[in-house]
């Protein structure tokens, strides 16, 4: 039978297709209007004398009117796309799971928890489409101000003012290539017209070596609502498939000239082909991290697919539902079959722990699904206190506070975190009653620290069987990061302050788009050489995480970027220090002064590692309650069963929750040796 699996997938694509040229001729309505009603306005309010604006107090006043004309105009459109759109394109992905009949009766239709999702997605790209309107009103109000305060004409600010809502190119004194540019504007939406105007921006670009203007409107309306229909797509659908115990893929959407390399060959099968044509999710999260494409986006290859205007998109499927057909063709199975749920990943588990385990580690199996696997299932329920969350080795029991794991970032890591524990504790018992085992799976068991085995110290005897945690086996480890991280704080400081000054000095009497562009470009030259670890898309991310917009005009994004570059986190017990500037000037600082924005569970993270020298989160005196281990260095202290195992619970919830892919490369970056040894005790799990 004919492929229903690619049938139904196209009838996604093609529905994301024409919901995106509606909306985006929407959008270019809405924005006419907001720029026809913005000029006018600042046309009728603006006093001039000899055409030139003369009166500042009538420029701050427009602000609020600006606000409201782009409140009015835009966040009704933004509405109806998160509304609308996202509802239509909800149901053609239930569609698609009702209709191949082959998933279990009760992932066909949306869950409970799909609609929780379909909620916060809306929310979350509202909330993008909204910080838009925030940052133009800004930057159209700056520009206002700006132009008043040197007293230009208004000539200039009109077409600033036009440019930063609708952009493309600056006109010119040139008729032939303002006949261009009109082109463009006028066609760039017309399809059937698409090579003339490619042709007309490769003569305006070459010919005339005229360039788009950047910072507009609708560029970046147009990219979050490209980005935004297509990835809620393939959210949604990736997650409903997680519920489905869909762990196979396959990639489909038409190829074009212009469809990446990449793409063409996951479309057309010739990539790492195969009898069947199908990939496990963990396959292709390895061919996305050992490839490089240019438009590749950071983040979870489900989602992020292609990159940037990826028209592709993932289904999921089981390799038994396909038969084979020829030499290398497949056929789906017929769709009446019965269909068994697969077994648990996560093995014997309590009713609690068959809740929530899902929604912390993924319903794809993993090294962390296979550890967890191994380890008893909680002699009790979850347990309800008022505070906090805490693991109990003693009676093996998981404390919770805040049971909405399932809509509460926060809440998901922290669970991780605690069940980290409980898998750290539990394998340390497991391994002290097979003495071979243990040899296997502790990397370097037999290596020496002050006379002592590794594998004795990490299995002492001597003390509570509950109190025995796999993670001191990256003893040696967190103390050669700690070193690295403590002996880097002079520098790292240093460079922070220095650059920061730099940049006070080179942004220092300019005007706004002066500063804008002086700053953009220094954060653009750190974020894109080879020794930073994210990209800009990754730090967007972070950013929405903890609620902030990435804008370089503001002071937490610069913070931010400085302290990752620098290998910085604020510690609350940061100590004051004598540091010399490159230009001779003393001056005093501590680690009190940088990184303030990063997730708790990080911070707490490198906390751990460094004893509190960078980063925060459990206090110096609760590392100290905990039993010594041998690894000990004069001037960075000692290694306890503390530091160890709260590095463990962290690495454990940041490699799991949401946007992991990125955690993972920051954890890499300021901690090399301690995660590596981390990724291979959970790796390990094989050997159990």
């Amino acid at each position: 039978m004919s492929d229903i699996v690619k049938d139904l997938t196209n009838y996604r694509i093609k529905g994301i297709e024409r919901a995106e040229i509606e909306y985006y001729k929407q959008l270019t309505q809405t924005l006419d209007r907001i720029e026809a009603q913005i000029v006018s306005l600042a046309d009728q309010q603006l006093p001039r004398q000899a055409g030139k604006l003369i009166e500042l107090q009538s420029a701050v006043a427009i602000r609020p009117k600006i606000k409201a004309i782009l409140d009015k105009e835009y966040l009704p459109f933004a509405d109806r796309v998160v509304r609308k759109g996202f509802g239509e394109q909800a149901k053609r992905v239930e569609r698609q799971f009702k209709t191949i009949g082959l998933i279990p009766p009760e992932f066909q239709e949306l869950t409970k928890g799909d609609l929780a999702l379909v909620q916060n997605l809306k929310q979350q790209y509202y909330t993008q489409f909204k910080d838009v309107s925030n940052n133009f009103t800004r930057i159209l109000s700056d520009k206002v101000y700006q132009n008043t305060l040197v007293g230009t004409e208004f000539t200039v600010l009109e077409k600033e003012l036009r440019e930063s809502i609708n952009g493309i190119y600056a006109t010119s004194s040139d008729p032939a290539v303002n006949r261009l540019v009109d082109y463009v504007k006028n066609n760039r939406d017309n399809p059937a017209l698409a090579s003339r105007v490619d042709s007309a921006v490769k003569i305006l670009q070459s010919k005339y070596a005229r360039t788009r203007v950047g910072e507009n409107m609708k560029r970046y309306a147009g990219q979050i609502l490209n980005d935004s229909l297509r990835d809620f797509d393939a959210t949604l659908n990736f997650n409903k498939s997680k519920d489905a115990g869909l762990t196979y893929v396959k990639y489909y959407g038409d190829v074009i000239p212009t469809t990446r390399d990449i793409c063409r060959r996951m479309v057309s099968g010739s990539l790492d082909k195969r009898a069947n044509g199908l990939f496990t999710i963990e396959e292709i999260q390895d061919i996305w991290s050992s490839r490089s494409w240019s438009g590749k986006k950071g983040g979870n290859p489900m989602i992020v697919r292609g990159g940037y205007n990826c028209r592709h998109q993932f289904s999921y499927v089981n390799p038994d539902w396909y038969e084979e057909d020829g030499d290398d063709a497949v056929s789906l199975i017929d769709s009446k079959q019965d269909t068994k749920p697969a077994q648990s990943i996560f093995g014997d588990t309590t009713s609690d722990e068959k809740k929530y385990l899902p929604l912390a580690f993924g319903t794809v199996a993993t090294n962390f699904t296979r550890m967890i696997s191994k380890v008893p299932k909680s002699p009790y329920p979850i347990g309800k206190v008022k505070r906090g969350a805490f693991y109990r080795p003693i009676d093996d029991s998981v404390n919770l506070s805040d049971f909405n794991i399932e809509n509460n970032l926060r809440a998901r890591r922290v669970f991780a975190h605690e069940y980290g524990h409980k898998i750290d504790h539990n394998m340390g018992t497991i391994l002290l009653t097979d003495r071979k085992l243990a040899e296997k799976f502790i990397p370097n068991a037999n290596k020496e620290i002050l006379g002592t085995k590794l594998i004795d110290d990490v299995l002492d005897k001597t003390k509570n069987p509950k109190g025995l945690q796999i993670s001191n086996s990256a003893q040696t480890q967190i103390m050669a990061d700690r070193i690295n991280l403590k002996d880097n704080i002079n520098v790292g400081l240093t460079n922070y302050t220095d650059e920061l000054i730099d940049l006070r000095n080179k942004i220092q009497g300019k005007t706004f788009d002066q500063r804008l562009a002086i700053r953009t470009k220094f954060l653009d030259d750190i974020i894109e050489s080879k020794s930073f670890p994210l990209n800009k898309n990754e730090l967007r991310v972070l950013f929405r995480e903890r609620n902030i917009t990435y804008d370089p005009m503001l002071t937490e994004t610069v913070d931010y970027v400085l302290a990752i570059k620098n290998k910085l986190v604020v510690s609350r017990y940061g100590k004051l220090k004598k540091l010399k500037l490159k230009s001779g000037e003393t001056f005093t600082a501590s680690t009190r002064e940088a990184g303030t924005n990063f997730d708790s569970m990080f911070a707490d993270y490198v906390g751990a590692i460094s004893d509190n020298a960078i980063g925060y989160g459990h206090k110096l005196t609760y590392y100290k309650r905990f039993f010594s281990t041998e690894t000990a260095k004069r001037g960075y202290g000692e290694v306890t069963y503390g530091h160890s195992t709260e590095a463990f619970a962290n690495f454990t919830a940041l490699s799991n929750t949401d946007n992991k892919e990125i955690y993972s490369k920051l954890m890499n970056y300021y901690a090399p040796e301690t995660t590596k040894i981390f990724t291979e005790l959970y790796e390990r799990s094989n050997l159990l």
